[in-house]
């Protein structure tokens, strides 16, 4: 019996199964530590990732509000915490979010914001591990270009209709005020301009005290109609006009009674000079909210006129006609990213109004020299941006301004009613601010 117990003893100690089942459990704790880890360094990376896409928005949010100028830093800092509480809601379950700390700088023009965060830890507690930190930081440097902004709004007779219980050209006024409000700051930023320039127009358009260097000398009532050969440029006219030249605008008595039959309408006498006149790029909001609360409806829609004229005033052909103020900068501004050139276009009917060539020839109709203008404004080298929007307009008309916007999401509006138009141009103004900002 002895030697029996002996010898198991001596097999015990000579035996290495234990220490593999302890190496084995060893090695099987580690890897489960290691998954552990792994499933729970996964879930806190998808929370700072999506801590950091609420960062971004709450800072561009507050780089938005920044280049507006129109709240104070500490006002800012509030709307970006906002911003980033209302898109962190969803990650709260996750774990612990920290507050935003932001941080404003006008001079440099950044926007630094940091939150400190942490998530509850599953799988890993049973190594120790409670929680693990999630600190996530952000620092965009928002660089503002300049914006010069040409609007072509139609002050036809048809404009004085009502839509949604509000004359449609009073609708105009209100969502231009809001538009203007936008885009140019009550403080402007030291080495940031916003300009607006205004060319309303009807079956004419009124170029006040420019109209007689553009034609000739001849226009007698301020108004002028289409170029010579119906050319689709922003050449400028020069000053010193002694003969016929090309690049010239003609006026009412060069032209026949209109020759755009694209409606199925021939009207007699459809000229008419509208009261309001062209007024060039300004950054005196208020003078330009005035200029528009005195347009008065009538006459029929020479629309192509309105874009020639909207270009004109953003175009650096024009400077010197301009002058002052009011001369645009230069197209190579745009290519260096330092300037925004854009174009608003609006109208509530059919562009059927033209002036010279034949009924039979649609490439002298309005609506066919609007889209050849605006596509020759987008193209290359000139760079031109156009929004435009149809309020309450027929088919042929939302075609037309849809032909005519710069591609993408934001650039064309169907609108039909007063708060669609006022949506319309505050929505063009939030697209151009975010335009005119880069990280």
């Amino acid at each position: 019996m002895s030697k029996r117990w002996q010898q198991l003893g001596k097999n015990f100690s000579t035996s290495d199964d234990g220490a593999i089942a302890v190496l084995f459990s060893l090695m099987t704790f580690a890897m489960f530590l290691v998954s552990a880890l792994a499933v729970d360094y996964g879930r806190a990376n998808d929370m700072r990732t999506r801590i950091a896409s609420s960062i971004d928005n709450a800072s561009l949010a507050a780089g938005r509000a920044m280049l507006d100028g129109k709240l104070s830093d500490g006002e800012i800092s509030d709307l970006a915490k906002k911003y980033f509480r209302e898109n962190v809601k969803s990650v709260k379950k996750l774990g612990t979010i920290g507050e935003a700390n932001v941080s404003i700088n006008r001079k440099a023009g950044t926007v630094d914001i940091d939150v400190a965060s942490s998530i509850k830890l599953t799988l890993a507690r049973v190594a120790g591990f409670q929680t693990m930190g999630i600190p996530v930081s952000s620092s965009a440097t928002y660089k503002q270009r300049d914006v010069e902004v040409g609007m072509a709004l139609d002050i036809t007779g048809s404009m004085d209709e009502v839509v949604g219980g509000k004359r449609k050209i009073d609708a105009l006024k209100a969502a231009f005020q809001q538009f203007a409000d936008r885009i140019i700051p009550d403080q402007q930023d030291a080495g940031y301009r916003a300009r607006i320039g205004l060319a309303p127009y009807s079956a004419g358009i009124n170029l006040g005290k420019y109209a007689s260097l553009v034609s000739e000398k001849r226009s007698t009532d301020g108004c002028v109609t289409e170029r010579r050969s119906g050319a689709q440029t922003d050449m400028a006219v020069g000053s010193a006009i002694v003969s016929p030249n090309p690049s010239a605008f003609l006026v009412s008595k060069d032209g026949k009674d209109d020759i755009d039959n694209s409606d199925g309408q021939t009207p007699k006498g459809a000229y008419t000079c509208p009261s309001a006149s062209l007024v060039p790029l300004t950054d005196d909001k208020d003078a330009l909210v005035r200029a528009v609360n005195n347009f008065q409806a009538g006459g029929w829609t020479a629309g192509h006129f309105g874009i020639q004229w909207a270009w004109n005033l953003v175009s650096d052909q024009w400077g010197s006609t301009w002058g002052g103020g009011g001369a645009p900068d230069s197209y190579s501004r745009v290519s260096d990213e330092k300037l925004i050139k854009a174009v608003v276009l609006m109208t509530d009917g059919s562009f059927n109004t033209a002036f010279h060539g034949d009924k039979a020839t649609n490439g002298n109709w309005s609506k066919t020299q609007a889209v050849s203008l605006c596509n020759a404004m987008k193209a290359s080298g000139k760079g031109v941006v156009v929004f435009s929007v149809a309020f309450n307009a027929p088919l042929d008309a939302q075609k037309t301004l849809k032909a005519c916007a710069s591609a993408g999401t934001g650039y064309y509006v169907n609108a039909n009613s007063p708060k669609e138009l006022e949506d319309a141009f505050n929505g063009f103004a939030a697209k151009l601010t975010q335009l005119r900002i880069s990280k």
